[in-house]
């Protein structure tokens, strides 16, 4: 009989052991309630032991409730492994005229957002009440009084309202019916084009600042423009006596055109054969202006400013040029008689002799003092002797003087 007392005992030992070992350890896994402190405007019907509630879910409980002045101080504890976003909120929820009310916290925790830290203070701005129905009332009374006899309808301006809106509004129900759907359709409009607009606003926005950050060169140019816009208005005399006869050379030019379009027309063709020609020689012209600065850089050195003449000799020799039988063949493509061109190819012939052949040995003759002396004309002959000696060493004729048989 000891025996089996003494089992039961060490049963209900082990049992009570174990129950407490449990009861340890889910103590252990509890977290500790967090609290929370919520300021309203109001808190009707809301009492200690409210439901603290996050999505319709209970997770706590209001621990009390006090008023401060113009606000209610409401005080809440709930689970402590309840995560709520740092930016939460706290709304007084009624869900019918009846039921009791709660405290709701929203919006949900989501992975990846900061935590509200425990004890944490909600100010006004953070927290919402329902609309009163006894607010509703009231608002409804005020109205009417203010609409009333006793308000602004005291000397009947109202009823003029409502007679002059029926009598604007009466048969144009179609018309109002059209413009409320127009209002609806630019509402949707400017509701589809709320990026756009946005974005415009943003521009303007960023034009702005541009035009603030650069007030200085703003004002300045400012100031630019009216001092321009003065000096117009102060030459405005001018500028219209500009203008009429800008308009009078105009009239001019038309006239003229339109009186001379014929001949003008004419003038523009062949001046464009003239331009097509002269692009037609533009490798010469090319050419010539190469050459041309030689050339007068040596005309401006062959000039001899003592005696006023060109120092320059013209010589034809060698095989490799015959002159007068050129000269001779050019005569003979003419049209003039045929003794004029064999007597012409015979002065070619004889005037385009070696300067050697024709010209007799010059002895040195003294410098004259004169820095120009006469010298008689010849006839188109050889020069004389005499007239050889009349000429210094240093004035020689030249080789076309002899032919022309004239003097410098």
């Amino acid at each position: 009989m000891r025996a089996l007392v003494t089992t039961r005992t060490a049963v209900l030992l082990v049992v009570v052991a174990v129950v407490a070992g449990l009861l340890l350890v889910r103590g252990s896994d509890e977290v500790a309630p967090k609290r929370l402190t919520a300021h309203f405007d109001r808190a009707v019907s809301i009492y200690e032991g409210t439901d603290v509630k996050v999505l319709g879910v209970s997770v706590g409980k209001v621990t009390e409730v006090t008023p401060e002045g113009a606000s209610v101080r409401v005080e809440m504890q709930y689970d402590g492994d309840v995560r709520l976003p740092a930016d939460a909120r706290a709304v007084i929820v009624t869900p019918t005229l009846v039921a009791d009310r709660f405290v709701q916290l929203t919006p949900v925790w989501v992975e990846g957002d900061d935590v509200m830290a425990d004890g944490h203070d909600l100010p006004l701005p953070q927290t919402a009440v329902p609309v009163e129905l006894d607010r509703i009332y009231a608002s409804l009374r005020d109205l009417t009084a203010t609409l009333g006899p006793n308000g602004v309808n005291a000397d009947g301006t109202l009823n003029h309202l409502v007679k002059a809106g029926a009598g604007a509004l009466e048969g144009q129900g179609k018309a109002g019916n059209a413009m409320l759907r127009n209002l609806a359709a630019a509402a949707t409009t400017f509701g589809n084009s709320s990026g756009d607009l946005f974005a415009t606003v943003s521009q303007l926005a960023d034009f702005t600042s541009t035009l603030a950050d650069n007030d200085k060169r703003v004002r300045a140019f400012m100031a630019d423009l009216a001092g321009v816009s003065r000096q117009l208005s102060d030459e405005r005399g001018e500028l219209q006596a500009t203008l009429a006869a800008v308009a009078d050379t105009v009239g001019s030019v038309r006239g003229f055109v339109q009186d001379n379009r014929r001949a003008l027309v004419t003038d523009v063709r062949k001046l464009s054969r003239i331009v097509r020609t002269i692009a037609s020689e533009k490798s010469s012209l090319d050419d010539a202006l190469d050459v041309a600065p030689v050339a007068m850089g040596n005309l401006v050195l062959a000039f001899n400013v003592e005696s006023g003449s060109i120092g320059s000799r013209v010589g034809v020799s060698g095989n490799a040029f015959d002159a007068d039988g050129f000269l001779c063949s050019i005569v003979q493509q003419s049209s003039i008689p045929t003794v004029s061109k064999d007597l012409a190819c015979q002065l070619f012939a004889a005037l385009l002799e070696p300067a050697e052949n024709q010209l007799p040995t010059l002895p040195p003759a003294p410098r004259s003092t004169a820095t120009t002396s006469p010298r008689p004309a010849t006839g188109g002959r050889a020069p004389s002797p005499a007239q050889v000696d009349a000429y210094t060493s240093d004035e020689a004729p030249t080789f076309a003087e002899l032919l022309a048989g004239g003097t410098r």
